[in-house]
């Protein structure tokens, strides 16, 4: 799982259609279902290695 820094984001969405399976929303539109994965987010992210060169897809490791 990978994790988006809440206070990084610059809400510019870009991130949205580059998901390939659509797991990435604004935090106005996450589905009800989802909202215990935004404040998982805000506490792993900070924890997380941040990712600065393209990596295989994880499906594909």
């Amino acid at each position: 799982m990978l994790y988006i820094h809440p206070e990084e984001c610059i809400d510019c969405e870009a991130c949205v259609a580059e998901c390939p399976v659509e797991a990435i929303f604004h935090e106005d539109n996450v589905p009800a279902d989802w909202q215990n994965y935004i404040e998982m987010n805000a506490k792993m992210a900070p924890k997380s290695k941040v990712i600065t060169e393209k990596q295989k897809p994880l499906a594909e490791s």
